[in-house]
Protein backbone atom coordinates (compact mmCIF):
# COMPACT_ATOMS: atom_id res chain seq x y z
CA UNK A 1 0.00 0.00 0.00
CA UNK A 2 1.62 3.07 -1.15
CA UNK A 3 1.81 6.21 1.40
CA UNK A 4 -0.49 8.85 1.28
CA UNK A 5 0.11 12.57 1.33
CA UNK A 6 -2.48 15.26 3.36
CA UNK A 7 -3.24 18.18 2.76
CA UNK A 8 -5.85 21.20 3.15
CA UNK A 9 -7.32 23.05 0.45
CA UNK A 10 -9.20 25.90 2.47
CA UNK A 11 -9.18 23.78 5.88
CA UNK A 12 -10.65 20.95 4.22
CA UNK A 13 -8.28 17.79 4.54
CA UNK A 14 -7.44 16.22 1.11
CA UNK A 15 -5.09 12.74 0.48
CA UNK A 16 -2.68 12.91 -2.60
CA UNK A 17 -1.34 9.57 -3.81
CA UNK A 18 2.35 11.31 -4.71
CA UNK A 19 4.86 13.20 -2.52
CA UNK A 20 4.49 15.98 -5.18
CA UNK A 21 1.56 18.56 -6.26
CA UNK A 22 1.53 21.12 -8.70
CA UNK A 23 -0.40 24.42 -8.42
CA UNK A 24 -2.02 23.27 -11.48
CA UNK A 25 -3.20 20.49 -9.78
CA UNK A 26 -4.26 21.34 -6.12
CA UNK A 27 -6.49 24.42 -7.87
CA UNK A 28 -8.17 21.21 -10.42
CA UNK A 29 -9.81 19.64 -7.12
CA UNK A 30 -13.34 20.37 -6.75
CA UNK A 31 -14.62 22.86 -6.05
CA UNK A 32 -11.79 24.23 -7.78
CA UNK A 33 -9.87 27.33 -7.73
CA UNK A 34 -10.57 29.62 -10.23
CA UNK A 35 -7.58 31.76 -12.71
CA UNK A 36 -8.62 34.31 -11.24
CA UNK A 37 -7.62 33.72 -7.30
CA UNK A 38 -3.92 33.69 -6.50
CA UNK A 39 -2.99 30.29 -4.70
CA UNK A 40 -0.71 30.26 -1.63
CA UNK A 41 0.83 27.87 0.67
CA UNK A 42 0.77 28.07 4.56
CA UNK A 43 3.60 25.85 5.82
CA UNK A 44 4.42 25.57 9.21
CA UNK A 45 6.06 28.53 10.83
CA UNK A 46 6.23 30.31 7.48
CA UNK A 47 4.30 32.93 6.36
CA UNK A 48 2.40 31.96 3.00
CA UNK A 49 3.94 31.76 -0.19
CA UNK A 50 1.94 32.59 -3.66
CA UNK A 51 2.28 28.90 -5.53
CA UNK A 52 2.30 29.11 -9.45
CA UNK A 53 0.38 26.56 -11.60
CA UNK A 54 3.71 24.60 -12.76
CA UNK A 55 5.69 25.10 -9.25
CA UNK A 56 5.86 21.44 -7.18
CA UNK A 57 4.96 21.50 -3.57
CA UNK A 58 6.79 18.74 -1.54
CA UNK A 59 3.84 17.20 1.11
CA UNK A 60 6.28 15.14 2.92
CA UNK A 61 8.06 18.38 5.06
CA UNK A 62 7.23 18.54 8.45
CA UNK A 63 3.12 19.34 8.89
CA UNK A 64 0.37 19.34 6.65
CA UNK A 65 0.64 21.69 4.09
CA UNK A 66 -2.19 23.99 3.90
CA UNK A 67 -3.51 25.60 0.52
CA UNK A 68 -5.71 28.88 0.24
CA UNK A 69 -7.05 31.45 -2.57
CA UNK A 70 -6.70 35.14 -2.50
CA UNK A 71 -7.97 37.17 -5.03
CA UNK A 72 -5.33 38.15 -7.47
CA UNK A 73 -2.69 40.74 -6.21
CA UNK A 74 -3.58 40.82 -2.88
CA UNK A 75 -0.96 40.43 0.48
CA UNK A 76 -0.87 37.40 1.04
CA UNK A 77 -2.60 36.24 4.76
CA UNK A 78 -4.57 39.27 4.96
Amino acid sequence: MSKKFKFKIENEMHDWENQFITGAEVRAIPPGIPASMDLFVKRQGKPGELVENDQKIDLDEPGIEKFYSQVANSTPGI
